[in-house]
């Protein structure tokens, strides 16, 4: 057993090492490309929103609900982060908020420890190291996107259910609560999982023989308390625009994306045929007089949900594997400004009959040479990564640490179904805390085996 003294130093040690890292990767881009190279697809979008958050509350104009902030796309706990860094500095604020973020992936891996330490003491070390260097991790802190904070609050609910799972306990149950309406106020993709964590860790104290009426009580105190906490994001909507719903992304997001996405997997449709294909089915839709995101969402969910009803489970399970294919084995490296904006055709771009040729010409036909090795390299380096993960999934399995598994591997298995055939690293960022904790594992299992040299 670890003394409560070396665990500080421990915790501490992870901490500073992981916010160095990270500050000192983003202070180098901030050095070399300005604001730019804290910027991926949307930050500009989401930089503003918080300067105009920012400006209105300087001004007095901001009030009521729209406290909560006036763009719906956007979850209230992003915007005020986002905000509070423009009141630093409304110049720099993408740098500002960029620094925050490294501060909540540096918490991160302290909870990767925590997690691991749950499971067995010698993952946990290991296991913290690799979230300290994941490259996923740092190259998605030193962009401006919600994905970071969120991750953060995963490994906190992730922490609590391991903490509970060993002993059924009010504050393990509290630090779930926080962990999920943290992640659900940055995210809202997070809601489906709440009530199944409950219900699975009912059936895990059950499972083992340990059931009492408390657990119970606990579990449903916290499902209770986490609707409370994100009904305010529903009432926000229903009061400004007249819906209950908690975003009105789903429908864009299901016909420009998830259906053009599964056409090019299933027939090798391009993806840019598909989303204008969508595009005109929408519009010929008629529109509501005035009509807001979410009627808008409405009518894309609409055209969306047919079109998957045509493509049938087996077409829509072929694109669901071959995305979560590309997302587990895509580098993260491919994210960062120094690499993304080297002049090429992006994977979305990319032509090819199938979806084979496609994942074929992009991997060995890049436009640059350059670009073209780094991907090679990281995809080898990822596919080592996942070799070892799948040994320290052996190594839980050999523990019958059964419900500890499931859990993990059910998290992963529920961001690999929400991202579905869309293909990026940054979506695979949820699972970075489950996957560090199975490098742990792996690590420890390697050097249990590995052959002790004799002295001559």
């Amino acid at each position: 057993m670890t003394a409560p003294r070396s665990i500080a130093r421990t915790l501490v040690t992870i901490f500073l090492a992981a916010l160095a890292i990270r500050w000192i990767y983003a202070s180098v881009l901030f050095a070399f490309m300005g604001e730019a190279g804290l910027l991926g697809v949307d930050s500009a979008d989401y930089v503003r929103a918080g300067q105009v958050i920012a400006s209105s509350i300087q001004a007095g104009t901001l009030h009521g609900w729209y406290l909560f902030g006036p763009n719906p796309f956007m979850m209230p706990l992003f915007r005020w982060l986002m905000a509070i860094n423009a009141f630093v500095t409304a110049d720099h604020t993408a740098f500002a908020y960029i620094l925050t973020q490294g501060l909540f992936d540096s918490g991160t891996c302290v909870l990767v420890y925590g997690i691991a330490n749950a499971i067995d003491e010698r993952f946990a070390r290991p296991a913290a190291i690799a979230a300290v260097i994941n490259p996923t991790q740092i190259v998605v802190a030193g962009l401006a996107y919600p994905d970071t904070p969120f991750v953060f609050f995963v490994a906190l609910f992730l922490y609590g259910a391991m903490r509970w799972l060993r002993s059924p306990c009010w504050s393990g149950t509290a630090i779930m609560t926080i962990g999920l309406a943290g992640a659900a106020w940055m995210r809202i993709m997070v809601v489906p999982f709440a009530p199944a964590l409950a219900i699975f860790l009912l059936v895990a104290v059950m499972a083992a023989g340990r059931f009492h009426r408390r657990h119970a009580t606990q579990l449903g105190a916290m499902f209770v308390l986490f609707a409370l906490s994100i009904f305010p994001i529903s009432l926000q909507n229903k009061m400004i625009h007249d819906s209950w719903a908690f975003t009105p992304q789903g429908g864009t997001h299901l016909a420009r994306w998830v259906v053009p996405l599964t056409w090019e997997v299933r027939d090798g449709t391009p993806w840019v045929r598909g989303f204008e294909e969508m595009e005109r089915r929408a519009a010929l839709i008629p529109k509501e007089p005035n009509e807001n995101s979410f009627q808008e969402s409405r009518r894309y969910t609409q055209v969306a949900v047919e079109e998957l009803i045509r493509i049938g489970p087996v077409g829509i399970a072929k694109s669901w594997a071959f995305g979560s294919a590309i997302n587990l084995g895509s580098p993260a490296l491919t994210l960062s400004p120094p690499v993304s904006k080297i002049p090429r055709t992006g994977f979305y771009g990319t032509s090819g009959p199938t979806i084979f040729d496609k994942i074929a010409n992009f991997l060995f036909h890049s436009d640059s040479v350059l670009y073209g090795w780094i991907l090679l390299i990281g995809v080898a380096g990822v596919l080592v990564m996942r070799l070892l993960q799948l040994g320290g999934l052996v190594a839980l399995i050999q523990q019958r640490q059964w419900a500890p598994t499931l859990l993990l591997v059910g998290w992963c298995l529920f961001i690999l179904g929400i991202s579905g055939p869309i293909a990026s690293p940054k979506y695979r960022l949820p699972m970075e805390p489950v996957l560090a904790v199975l490098t742990g594992a792996g690590w420890s299992l390697l050097s249990r085996r590995r052959p002790n040299k004799e002295i001559a």
